[in-house]
C-alpha cells in the first residue's frame, strides 16, 4: 500500500504543477521538466513491469452478473472464479473488493488503489491508466432491450435515433458505437442496469443499453423476463478483458494470465463459469425476494 500512496502523492504534485502552467504559461517549460522529475522519481506513469507481484487486490463492476455482483464488502461471480483459479494457480495472494459504483471503480484503478479489474470492454480512454490482457476473459455482446408491450422496429443503430434510452454510468460499448451514440442518440445514464430496467418497465425510457447475458439474468432476478425483451440484431459481438493498473507489479502476470484465458476459451471453462453464476445469480435472487 506504501507505493499506491506514494504514487497518489506524486500525482498530486504533478496536478499542481499542472495549475501553474495554467496560471502563468510562460513557465510551461520549466514546470515540464518538474513533471518530468516526479515521474522519473517515482513511476509516475506506470510500476516497473518487472517489479514482483506477491498480492492483488481487484474488484469491478457491483452489478454485472453473471460476471460479477457485490455480495456485502465481496465482488463473486463468473469473474472472480476465473481470476481467483489463475492467481492461485500462479501462488499470488488475492481479495476481490467491492469498492462502489463503477465509476469509482474505474477511479480506484486510475488512482492506483486497486491493482486489477475484472471484465470490462478494452477503450482507448481506459488505457490511459489501465493495461488489458490480450485474451479475453469473456464474451460480452451488447444489445438493446425494450419492453414487449412498446416494441418499435429495430434492425440497427439509426432505430435508436429520437428515443430515450438508458445505459449504466460508466458503460462502454465499443469506440465505434460510443461514437455514434453521442452524436445521435439520447442516453440517460443511472448508477446500475436494474434501475434502468424500472424505468423501462414504467415507460420512462423506449430502451436500454447492456451485456445480453448480464441483461438476461437481471430480468430473471426482477421476474421481468417476460415484460422485457432482447432484440437482434445485437449493438456488438464485443468481449472483456482483465485490465491491470498501470500503477500494478501485477501487470508482469498478463502474458501467463493471457496463455491461461486462451485455454480457458478452448476447453470450455470460462463459458461453464457463466453458465454456473448464472444458476448461481437466479438462486439467490429468489432467496432474497
Amino acid at each position: 500500500m506504501r507505493g499506491r500512496r506514494h504514487y497518489t502523492e506524486l500525482l498530486s504534485r504533478a496536478r499542481v504543477e499542472v495549475r501553474r502552467v495554467r496560471r502563468s504559461p510562460a513557465a510551461g517549460a520549466l514546470v515540464a521538466l518538474r513533471l518530468a522529475a516526479v515521474a522519473i522519481a517515482g513511476g509516475l506513469a506506470a510500476a516497473p513491469v518487472g517489479a514482483q507481484c506477491t498480492q492483488l487486490v481487484m474488484s469491478a463492476h457491483p452489478d454485472y452478473p453473471p460476471y460479477q455482483w457485490k455480495e456485502e464488502d465481496r465482488i463473486v461471480g463468473a469473474s472472480v472464479d476465473i481470476a481467483g483459479r489463475i492467481l492461485d494457480e500462479l501462488g499470488v495472494k488475492w481479495q476481490a473488493d467491492s469498492v462502489g459504483p463503477w465509476k469509482r471503480v474505474l477511479k480506484s484503478a486510475e488512482n492506483g488503489q486497486i491493482d486489477m479489474i475484472l471484465s470490462l470492454r478494452d477503450t482507448p480512454e481506459r488505457r490511459n491508466f489501465l493495461q488489458f490482457t490480450g485474451a479475453p476473459s469473456f464474451p460480452n455482446p451488447t444489445a438493446v432491450f425494450m419492453a414487449a408491450a412498446r416494441r418499435f422496429d429495430y434492425h440497427g443503430w439509426p432505430d435508436l435515433r429520437q428515443r430515450r434510452g438508458g445505459i449504466a454510468a460508466g458503460d462502454k460499448f465499443g469506440e465505434e458505437f460510443d461514437r455514434y451514440a453521442a452524436q445521435n442518440l439520447s442516453l440517460e445514464e443511472t448508477d446500475t442496469p436494474v434501475a434502468n430496467f424500472h424505468k423501462l418497465a414504467a415507460g420512462r425510457l423506449d430502451f436500454v443499453l447492456t451485456g445480453l447475458y448480464t441483461g438476461r439474468a437481471q430480468l430473471a432476478a426482477l421476474r421481468l423476463e417476460a415484460q422485457i425483451v432482447a432484440l437482434q440484431p445485437v449493438v456488438n459481438s464485443s468481449q472483456v478483458h482483465l485490465g491491470f493498473a498501470l500503477t500494478s507489479a501485477c501487470r508482469a502476470l498478463i502474458p501467463k494470465i493471457d496463455a491461461r484465458l486462451r485455454e480457458f476459451a478452448r476447453d470450455g471453462t470460462s463459458e461453464a463459469a457463466l453458465e454456473r453464476n448464472l444458476v448461481r445469480w437466479k438462486a439467490r435472487s429468489a432467496s432474497v425476494r
